[in-house]
């Protein structure tokens, strides 16, 4: 009888995961891979100007 519940489970768990975009994949990778061409500080990829030099971006 607890077998029966498994696969319902599963499949709800499978839908909220693909829903979800998977995100839990990106949580661990880091935010940005760019870098201010000035003082070469790491920078988000939706920033227009570097916080550190003033850079514009």
């Amino acid at each position: 009888m607890f077998l029966m519940w498994i696969i319902p489970l599963l499949l709800i768990g499978l839908v909220v995961y693909a829903i979800s975009g998977n995100n839990l994949v990106n949580a661990f990778q880091p935010a940005s891979n760019r870098a201010c061409p000035q003082c070469k500080q790491a920078v988000q990829n939706d920033w227009k100007t570097c916080p550190h030099c003033g850079q514009t971006l």
